[in-house]
């Protein structure tokens, strides 16, 4: 009887412990993976929407910062940007709808394997790991870079699938890319290495609403994405976080606070976007500051025409504190009052 009441207890204690052993936050475990690489890092030419979105921070042999961001839109949509930090000088590129018309981009299925024209191809290497080969080029800017996950690939939300602006997105991300390479600025070629942070989303619906999107790597290898859904009038209707600790373990909560503690004015559109943001979490314990490195980092699409679209992207300081230890890094800001909507 004594043995049995042992192995009882025994059992009860592992059935207790199994969501935390997980990794989960919330108390239950996470569903199977509703993405599934590396086929999923493909095309879904029978979603709505679809993005692969890069960004690192750099430093050249003499430590002078940069970074860089790229992203492409299914169907047709390329984005690109570069940020001298210490010169605090922001570059971007973006294409009018006549170039967008005349593009001829060529996103493959099953794997990744993107090309815009001729001067783009961002392509994985090795069918075994997460290694990736990127060149993407403006008429003033550009990089080249060879791109190596650390990190298993984050699930976000614990399975891959969590909801969006409307319905749900798959979601995944590659919070830990060691980067190496270089990037062009006006004609100057400057050899770089740093770290690098990929997402990749496809969804059926959309709605026209925004996001304070950020993600967050910190130097104990430690990485969150967070994000705020807001409506066009800026009402927060929903909040999300999914944090990936050093040893690969996942926790999600939507009870979060991510609010904006100071703010800049674009003079060439009146918008307002956070420069300086509080994250707060209490069953963690995150008491995060996330500072923009410098606040001029709008981009600007079909400017002059009645789909002009405008948002802040650039690269972020992170410092506070996670259950009471000192914390800090880097990280990258995504804030966009809204998104278009076709129709």
């Amino acid at each position: 009887m004594r043995q049995g009441a042992v192995v009882a207890t025994v059992v009860m204690v592992l059935i207790l412990l199994v969501p935390t052993l997980l990794g989960c936050g919330d108390g239950s475990p996470y569903g199977p993976a509703q993405v599934h690489l590396p086929e999923d890092e493909g095309a879904h030419p029978e979603s709505t929407v679809e993005w692969w979105y890069l960004n690192a921070t750099v430093s050249d042999e003499e430590g002078h910062q940069y970074t860089a961001m790229l992203a492409y839109f299914h169907p047709t949509l390329k984005i690109i940007s570069t940020a001298d930090l210490d010169a605090r000088l922001f570059y971007h590129e973006v294409p009018t709808i006549s170039e967008l018309l005349a593009a001829t981009p060529d996103f493959a299925e099953g794997k990744l394997d993107l090309r815009w024209d001729d001067s783009d191809r961002w392509y994985r290497t090795s069918d075994d790991v997460y290694e990736y080969s990127l060149q993407a080029r403006g008429d003033t800017i550009g990089f080249a870079f060879n791109l190596v996950q650390e990190k298993k690939p984050l699930m976000v939300g614990g399975d891959g699938l969590i909801e969006w602006t409307e319905g749900s997105t798959y979601y995944y991300s590659l919070t830990r890319l060691q980067v190496e390479g270089q990037i062009e600025i006006e004609g100057q070629t400057i050899a770089v290495e740093g770290i690098g942070w990929m997402d990749h989303q496809w969804m059926d619906d959309i709605a026209e609403k925004g996001w304070q999107w950020f993600s967050i790597q910190l130097d104990d290898d430690t990485d969150i994405i967070c994000w705020n859904i807001v409506s066009l009038d800026g009402t927060i209707e929903s909040s999300d976080l999914t944090m990936m600790l050093a040893d690969g373990s996942i926790y999600h909560t939507t009870n979060i606070e991510l609010k904006a503690a100071d703010s800049w004015r674009s003079p060439e559109t009146g918008q307002a976007y956070g420069t300086a943001w509080t994250l707060r979490e209490p069953k963690r314990d995150l008491n995060l500051q996330v500072a923009a490195r410098f606040p001029q980092q709008e981009i600007i699409l079909f400017k002059g025409t009645p789909y002009t679209w405008h948002f802040w992207e650039g690269g972020t300081t992170v410092s506070g504190k996670i259950g009471g230890e000192t914390a800090s890094g880097t990280g990258y800001a995504e804030l966009v009052p809204r998104i278009l909507v076709a129709g």
